[in-house]
C-alpha cells in the first residue's frame, strides 16, 4: 500500500526572527522533513495530523499563513528520499544519545574503580540517566520509520541502569556497615 503523507505549507513573517526559529524548532521536534523552505512532511500516522495541525495554529498565531494537506501521495522517489532523511535524522539523534550513555557508563566504571560514590553523586547520576531516558523517548516519538538504533540505545541505557544499580547496592552496603 502506498504511503500517505501530511504536508504543512507555511510562511511566517521575517520579523521578529524568533517566531520563525520557534516554528523551525517545532517542525524538527515533531520529526517532520522539510521538502523545501516552508514545506514539511510527516507520514499520515501516529498523530502526525494533530502535531502539524497544532503547528499550523501556531503559525497563524504568529501572523503567518498555514495550509495542511492531508492524505497526500508523493511519487515513490520523493517518498523514499523523505524516509531516508527522517531515518538519517533519527540515527544521528540516537547516536548522540548513545555517546552520552557511553560517557555516563564510562564515568561510573572509572569512578567505581577508584572510589565509592556518595549517595548525592549517585542521585545526580540517576538524574543524568533519567534525562537520557526522556531524550530517548522524545526521539522515539518522532521515529516514524524505526530502525535498529532505538534498540541499541535502549540496551546502552539498560547497561547504565545496571551499573548505577550495582553502585547503589554498594553504597547501601557501605552505609549499613557503617552503622
Amino acid at each position: 500500500m502506498e504511503q500517505q503523507w501530511v504536508l504543512l505549507i507555511y510562511t511566517v513573517p521575517a520579523a521578529p526572527s524568533r517566531k520563525r526559529a520557534f516554528i523551525w524548532r517545532e517542525v524538527k521536534k515533531v520529526g517532520a522533513v522539510y521538502l523545501r523552505d516552508g514545506v514539511c512532511a510527516l507520514p499520515a500516522r501516529g498523530g502526525a495530523l494533530e502535531r502539524l495541525r497544532a503547528l499550523a495554529a501556531k503559525v497563524e498565531e504568529f501572523d503567518g499563513q498555514a495550509t495542511l494537506v492531508e492524505a497526500a501521495r508523493l511519487d515513490a522517489h520523493r517518498a523514499e528520499a523523505i524516509v531516508a532523511q527522517a531515518r538519517a535524522d533519527r540515527a544521528a539523534e540516537y547516536a548522540e544519545i548513545a555517546r552520552e550513555a557511553d560517557g555516563l557508563l564510562d564515568h561510573v566504571r572509572r569512578e567505581t574503580a577508584h572510589r565509592a560514590f556518595t549517595s548525592r553523586e549517585l542521585g545526580e547520576l540517576e538524574g543524568d540517566l533519567a534525562k537520557l531516558r526522556r531524550w530517548a523517548g522524545q526521539v522515539r516519538a518522532r521515529d516514524y520509520f524505526g530502525g535498529a538504533e532505538a534498540a541499541r540505545v535502549e540496551e546502552r541505557l539498560g547497561r547504565c541502569d545496571e551499573a548505577l544499580g550495582a553502585s547503589l547496592e554498594e553504597a547501601a552496603r557501605r552505609d549499613e556497615a557503617a552503622r
